[in-house]
């Protein structure tokens, strides 16, 4: 028997090596704390939801935020500095988002910031189809949208399974080094890469991003979309879709625990079904139960057919729309 673990345990000698490695590259920067998680020279994508969290408990220390934008990336259209002109000078505004978030993420994100002594304020919180269908985080378990267990029902094995398993993608691994020694972007890195011409600038005191798309689209915007609409991203849209969301008790339970955390802090809120290329209009059932919990007043639907969904200039492509769309947006709903 002695013999067996020992075979076995030179068997798992390199094993544990390689894990070990990986920890201490940190491809993805989540097994230690860092000053600045979007550096300069940032090339690797990393867990949005998981930098927020971590720059959230920094500020914490510092001046906590008192108001939160909620969501998916779609979210980050919202800026918080145009937020802010509808709030007041002493409000704090911080983007809380997550990608492809769920509407248990958001109730899960609450809890953490009731959790910790946050005050809630203000809230906008940015809906689409997808993130209204989900009511349950088990689905979200690869390294770009695992919820780390202070924010999540997630233990800690879920959360660092999906880094580990990454970290050891040959794929991947040769990505990264492929990337790191000749700074170019081959067809074969997919989304583990960054590829864009102009890079994001990330405000990281309120998770602010700042797209480099924008600049791009700003220096020649015909050059940009001519582009876009060669690679297929925007497809006609003259069949019209509908939405198939079913309105069940869990969803309804959830958004009911959100409510009760709005009442509980006197929150201010703005709900904002996001305006989408897919023209897919909200389910009337889900809209009309949205309004019966929150208030007419505080549900605002841009989904469907729109000024802001016909124009493909007011998207980078088919998921996500520019910033001078919310900004619109905001103005609409606070003016209202």
């Amino acid at each position: 028997m002695k013999r067996f673990f020992k075979k076995l345990g030179w068997f798992a000698l390199p094993c544990f090596a390689i894990v070990a490695l990986v920890i201490c590259l940190d491809f993805f920067k989540v097994f230690s704390d860092y000053e600045e998680y979007y550096s300069d020279d940032l090339f690797v994508s990393l867990n949005r939801e998981y930098i927020c969290f971590k720059n959230l408990e920094k500020q914490a220390k510092l001046n906590k935020p008192d108001s939160f934008v909620f969501g998916s990336s779609r979210s980050q259209a919202f800026k918080c500095k145009d937020w802010q002109g509808y709030l007041t000078p002493l409000n704090r505004s911080f983007h809380f988002d997550a990608g492809n978030e769920a509407i248990v993420g958001v109730l899960y994100k609450l809890k953490y910031l009731d959790r910790n002594d946050f005050k809630i304020n203000n809230v906008l919180l940015v809906l689409d189809v997808g993130l209204l269908n989900q009511t349950s985080l088990k689905h979200r378990n690869y390294s770009l949208n695992i919820s780390h267990p202070e924010i999540s029902d997630n233990s800690y094995y879920d959360f660092y399974k999906p880094f580990i398993t990454a970290s050891l993608n040959p794929k991947f691994v040769f990505s990264y080094f492929d990337f790191r020694t000749f700074g170019k972007h081959r067809k074969y890195m997919g989304q583990y890469i960054a590829n864009t011409k102009y890079p994001m600038i990330m405000d990281e005191s309120n998770m602010e991003i700042y797209y480099g798309k924008d600049l791009e689209i700003e220096n020649d915007s015909i050059e940009f979309y001519k582009r876009t609409i060669k690679t297929g991203i925007f497809y006609d849209r003259s069949e019209k879709q509908y939405d198939s969301t079913e309105v069940n008790p869990e969803m309804v339970n959830q958004f009911q625990q959100i409510k009760s955390f709005f009442e509980k802090y006197k929150t201010s809120y703005k709900f904002v079904v996001s305006p989408m290329y897919d023209q897919i209009e909200l389910n009337k059932k889900y809209l009309s139960q949205l309004i019966k919990i929150f208030g007419k007043d505080n549900v605002f639907d841009y989904s469907g057919e729109n000024q802001f969904t016909n124009s493909l200039g007011n998207f980078y492509e088919i998921s996500h729309y520019r910033p001078h769309v919310a900004r619109q947006i905001l103005k609409e709903i606070y003016n209202n």
